[in-house]
């Protein structure tokens, strides 16, 4: 494991870049903690289910490492195939935990260095990362990035501990775990920038997911200006209350996962992006004529935000709505150039992702690339 020091950081996007789940960008001050420096192998693994403490992992896809006659040879690629309950059994098998969200992006952007890519601002390529590439890696394949760690950005996605909810509180209570990282499978930079965040349901899992562990360490050490606070509390912003009933509604709230200690802030003003300032309540967009408040409103579209995405992304229509699909000529070069059986672009909407990757399979199309509310499909004309 690799130590990592107390820190204070910026998590999240500027206004003007990234999604805006990743909105607002805010401080989060941490204590300090150790991070696996790889991903968990699959041999490390399946000794935690030889020792009874962890169940086999899926294996029905053929990519998955860690089971099946297609695992044989990758006992040094990551663990993958992994659901949440099966991740957070290792870690403590290991005496380990999974990070937060806060810890993983912490670790992989540097703390206040703020790297787009966990080895800098380069964008992904063979060279630097398992990216856009046919199944995983052997861990450590690649050069280090922040704090020395390996395969931050790359290889598997991981999971964490948090439940996914809207910035800058921790949600208490939710439907859906956070996963972080970018996998082998994109080739799209975007995928791999180390603020962007994604999210499964705990029973699900994927052969491009897998696990890192982290550990606290006592005594709880926390950056200057901040205290120290059980784990969990100090991290609720004023809106937590409707915060943790949103991400809860509808469905039982599963236990929550394992925590690191909080730190808060005592003293001196918190920070904020460029062009913001702290009104002693959040960060506000400053102008000639004193601060206004933007509260969690979705930034205007601008030409860093379209930069990050292979398409504009269409308006997101209701879970339940129908699949629809039209066609995207302007990116029938891509295609052409990637998937030449299929050479003509289309984009789904409507329904869930889960829902869409049926009806793209029975239309003879090949995913390219997916958002928030849609997908883009390669197909037969």
């Amino acid at each position: 494991m690799i130590a990592l020091p107390a820190g204070i950081f910026l998590m999240g996007s500027r206004a003007v870049e990234g999604t805006p789940e990743e909105h607002p960008l805010h401080e989060v001050a941490l204590a300090s903690f150790l991070l696996d420096r790889t991903e968990v192998t699959a041999k490390a693994y399946l000794s935690c289910v030889r020792a009874g403490a962890c169940t086999p992992p899926h294996d029905r896809a053929p990519l998955c490492n860690g089971g099946g006659s297609g695992a044989a040879g990758r006992d040094d690629h990551p663990i993958n195939c992994l659901d949440f309950a099966q991740a957070e059994a290792y870690c403590r098998f290991a005496g380990k935990r999974l990070p937060s969200e806060r810890e993983w992006e912490y670790a992989a952007r540097g703390g206040s260095e703020r790297r787009r890519y966990s080895w800098g601002e380069e964008p992904p390529d063979e060279e630097r990362a398992c990216y856009n590439h046919i199944g995983s890696c052997p861990v450590g394949s690649f050069a280090p990035g922040a704090f020395g760690l390996l395969d931050m950005s790359g290889n598997v996605w991981e999971w964490t501990s948090t439940f996914f909810g809207p910035y800058p509180v921790e949600a208490d209570a939710g439907q859906r775990i956070v996963y972080r990282g970018g996998g082998f499978s994109r080739r799209f930079p975007k995928w791999l920038r180390t603020a962007l965040r994604n999210r499964f349901k705990p029973g699900e899992w994927s052969a491009a997911l897998g696990v890192r562990c982290a550990r606290s360490i006592a005594p709880v050490q926390c950056p200057p200006d901040t205290e120290p606070r059980p784990a969990g509390s100090g991290s609720r912003g004023p809106d937590a209350a409707s915060a943790g009933a949103t991400a809860s509604a509808g469905a039982p709230a599963l236990p929550r996962p394992e925590l690191p200690p909080a730190c808060v802030r005592v003293r001196g003003t918190p920070g904020c992006e460029p062009g913001y300032a702290w009104n002693g309540d959040r960060c506000a967009l400053a102008g000639p004529g004193g601060l206004t408040l933007i509260g969690r409103a979705t930034p205007p579209p601008s030409q860093g935000a379209a930069a990050l995405n292979a398409e504009p992304a269409p308006r997101i229509a209701p879970a339940d709505a129908p699949v629809v699909r039209a066609r995207t000529p302007e990116l029938d070069a891509d295609c052409q150039r990637h998937y030449r059986a299929t050479p003509a672009a289309y984009r789904y909407t409507g329904g869930t992702f889960h829902g869409r990757n049926p009806v793209l399979g029975a239309d003879g199309c090949t995913k390219r690339d997916v958002g928030e509310g849609w997908t883009s499909a390669c197909c037969a004309r």
